[in-house]
């Protein structure tokens, strides 16, 4: 009983030298993180629409063509709006 005793205090004592963990660097920490805001970036420069050069008409209106027009995800077309009738 009393090896028993003993037994159990040892691992009651040893229990947290168990529970410690290693600690990452913070400069591990801190490149981690600085990779994912760059390939967060990444993905927020590609989704920037780009527009082609301003072009101007014979009646003096700028037109600025999208290059890469948004991408229909599957959801219908919005209705063109009628106006007003009076």
């Amino acid at each position: 009983m009393r090896l028993k005793a003993l037994a159990l205090a040892g691992l009651i004592l040893a229990t947290p030298a168990f529970a410690q963990s290693t600690t990452v660097p913070p400069e591990a920490l801190a490149r981690e993180a600085i990779e994912k805001m760059i390939l967060a970036l990444q993905g927020v420069i590609a989704n920037l629409p780009q527009y082609a050069a301003p072009e101007i008409d014979a009646d003096g209106n700028i037109t600025i063509r999208r290059l890469n027009p948004p991408r229909n995800l599957g959801k219908a077309p919005a209705p063109k709006d009628p106006g007003l009738t009076l």
